[in-house]
Parts: C-alpha cells; structure tokens; sequence
C-alpha cells in the first residue's frame, strides 16, 4: 500500500478509525496539525516525521478491544503485522491500550495477570512499546503532542507502506493460538513437545512442567485456561 498525499501532513488517520471516531480529527485539526483520512493496512494512526526521526505508526485500542483481540488471538497478528511495518518501511510501531485497567476485572471474568502478562509479552517479547491511556481524551492529546515532536509539518516526509495482511496457514493459526497463551518462545516448545493442540489441551499440570521454562504457577495457569467454563463480557464498549 502506498500513501499518496499532495500537501505536508501531520498525521494520517485510518479512514476505518475515522468512520467510527471522527473526533479525532476534528480535535486534532484544533491543535493546529495537518490531517489526512486515508486507508492504513496496519494501525490506526501514522505520525509522520522530518529526516532523521522515525514516523510512528499507532494501533489504538480500548481495554475491551483488548481483551476481544487476546480472546480471538488478534493481538498477535496485530502486533506481528506492526513488528513487520517497522522492518520493511523504517516505522516506529507502538500500542495504546485506552481505559483504566481496573475495567478488566470489574466487568468481565478475566483475571488482571492474565492480561498484565500478555502486555509483558509485547513489551518484553515482541519490543513492541505499549503506552496506557486513561480515556480518548487522554490518547487525543498524547498524539498531538507526539506529532509535534516529530518535527515541522513542511520537512514531514510521506512513507510507502508495503505491509499488506495474508491469509494465515493452518500452521501460523496453530501458532498464534499457543502463543496467545503462553508468547512466542514457549509457544514452539509446547508445540514441539506436544504436536497438537489437542494434546496441549489435554495435558495434566504435571506434564506441562516437563517442558523447560514452565514451573508450577505457569502450568497451572495453562490447565486453567483449556479447562474452565467461559463466560462472555458482561459489558461491552465500542472501540
């Protein structure tokens, strides 16, 4: 994909974020940036920048997005296709998780370490840099002030994108599963060990402890997910 734009601009906004959130926009308008509306593969937001600094490009979700897209194991495709935009097109990739985390527990049934440690994988596996918003306003004026930094609107220079989204094998679907689990690098050694996720599924407590780099707390935590009842978010938000 490539950005075609005919005058110096601040941010470009995902024209998908914008049909749902035209705010941002607007608000970004009134701190003086320059914005275009265009079509983004990946992200939500692309801060462009002058020579010599890098553009940021900002996938944006609310703690019930979050947890939607650990649920469904979008968040490592997501943060993959991120990873891989900084690669090919010198991209600074970041996350904003937007809202207060206490949400996660008193709304829905998941249990804060479970969300806390998905965060750490990004951050610690993935080098993927996560910033926690309070609200919309918040992550408005987070982005305007990051935009700025980047440098004077008429030395921004434009990008081509080249990350596009592929169909994922059966193999990478495996993948993200196991690593929506347990991150990347524990994900192949179950996989390795255990062949299927069926097999992983079925596994005691103590045959997930054989493997290397599981001890007891992370074993349980595994049987646990494969083995209790689910119950759906008792209240939603939209992102």
């Amino acid at each position: 994909m490539s950005i075609q734009l005919l005058t110096p601009t601040d941010i470009i906004i995902d024209s998908r974020e914008h049909s749902k959130n035209p705010v941002f926009e607007k608000e970004f308008k009134k701190r003086g940036l320059r914005v275009a509306i265009q079509k983004l593969e990946v992200g939500d937001f692309l801060l462009l920048a002058s020579s010599g600094k890098k553009p940021l490009l900002v996938e944006r979700k609310t703690i019930f997005d979050f947890l939607n897209s650990i649920r469904d194991n979008r968040i490592w495709e997501q943060t993959i296709m991120l990873k891989e935009a900084a690669e090919k097109d010198g991209l600074q990739p970041f996350i904003v998780l937007e809202g207060w985390l206490g949400l996660i527990e008193k709304y829905s049934q998941w249990r804060i370490q479970s969300v806390l440690r998905v965060i750490d994988t990004i951050l610690l596996e993935y080098n993927v840099p996560l910033i926690n918003t309070p609200n919309k306003k918040a992550t408005i004026e987070w982005i305007a002030a990051k935009s700025k930094s980047l440098g004077k609107t008429e030395e921004k220079r434009i990008y081509r994108l080249r990350v596009e989204k592929k169909p994922m094998s059966i193999h990478d679907r495996i993948l993200y599963v196991a690593e929506g689990i347990v991150g990347p690098k524990l994900a192949r050694k179950l996989l390795d060990h255990f062949k299927t996720l069926k097999a992983l599924a079925n596994a005691s407590i103590a045959e997930l402890m054989k493997i290397e780099g599981i001890g007891e707390k992370r074993a349980i935590e595994i049987y646990s997910i494969f083995n209790t009842v689910w119950r759906p978010i008792s209240r939603d938000k939209n992102k």
